[in-house]
């Protein structure tokens, strides 16, 4: 008989440990998981959508849900909803970066805490507040390695100072640091710039200021070498052959050609003249010339005339 009364005993232990577990369980009333599960690497970042579902037959009011987890930095973590009445979802956006750590398998934590009707009489109702912490398990790929590529590669300068737009486009993982240098094979451009570029996410702009030209117009090459550093602080080095063109400038025609008379002192204290050619100077020099002739063919018929007069008087 005891051993009778030992077998009810443990048995009606055991069957309040699975009730007690199954009302607590955590996925009872609110569960939360990935929509899709995205291919995590380390170092690596992106985007993936969390849903938090009402599974009970309750309301769930004041829902609050906290991400947060030691392996990953997220750009919004925290999220509250009034409720969420049964069978409906929510669906979050998340962009994650995760930290550099070992391949492995991980969980990602959520801190659930909701409110929900326990027992209603005419308009007076009771409510019971519980709260759980979710684990959704992940798998942790090796680090992959950045994809940089550089846009644009030809640009065309005409004058300066001239601001030149670098853009670095990353579609592997994050960069944690990046540094350019410039050079050239033969120094005919002159810029001034910072060598730090900073973190390379996705797309990251870098200006470059250009203070120097050459006079010559065509194409020039100028390489542009870009390190960067993983979050595993493993560097790389890369090379990027950037294209100037340099257009020629027309000069402006004139079909005026002016005229200067420039009177200076040479370092003898000798003065020089220098006179241009004027079209409108030379027309106004035979000008004159042809009044000169004529003001003297007039005073020679005076002359004559008054050189009559006196003959017929005699």
């Amino acid at each position: 008989m005891r051993k009778l009364y030992g077998i009810i005993f443990i048995s009606f232990l055991l069957f309040g440990l699975f009730s007690i577990s199954g009302i607590t369980a955590p996925n009872e009333k609110l569960k939360v998981y990935l929509e899709q599960t995205p291919t995590f690497y380390s170092g690596g970042s992106g985007e993936f959508t969390i849903v938090f579902e009402n599974t009970s037959n309750s309301i769930l009011k004041a829902v609050n849900v906290y991400v947060k987890d030691e392996f990953f930095e997220f750009s919004n973590n925290k999220f509250f909803y009034g409720e969420i009445q049964p069978g409906d979802k929510k669906s979050e956006k998340i962009t994650y970066t995760v930290k550099s750590i070992p391949r492995g398998s991980y969980y990602l934590k959520a801190s659930t805490q909701y409110s929900y009707q326990v027992y209603c009489s005419g308009v007076i109702c009771d409510y019971t507040s519980e709260g759980f912490l979710v684990e959704i398990p992940f798998k942790v790929e090796g680090a992959r390695a950045p994809i940089i590529d550089m846009k644009p590669r030809n640009l065309t300068i005409n004058q300066v100072p001239y601001t030149l737009p670098i853009f670095f486009v990353n579609k592997g993982s994050a960069v944690k640091s990046s540094y350019v240098i410039l050079n050239q094979d033969n120094p005919v451009f002159s810029f001034d710039y910072t060598e730090d570029v900073g973190p390379i996410q996705s797309l990251t702009k870098k200006e470059i200021l250009i203070t120097k030209m050459p006079e010559n117009p065509g194409e020039y090459t100028v390489y542009v070498n870009l390190e960067v550093k993983d979050y595993n602080d493993k560097s790389s080095y890369l090379k990027f052959p950037l294209k100037l063109k340099i257009e020629a400038t027309n000069a402006l025609a004139s079909e005026d050609i002016n005229v200067s008379v420039d009177s200076s002192t040479n370092e003898n204290n000798i003065s020089v003249i220098t006179i241009e050619n004027n079209p409108e100077n030379k027309t106004k020099s035979s000008l004159f010339l042809l009044q000169e002739v004529v003001l003297v063919i007039t005073f020679c018929a005076l002359l004559v005339t008054l050189f009559l007069i006196l003959l017929s008087r005699r």
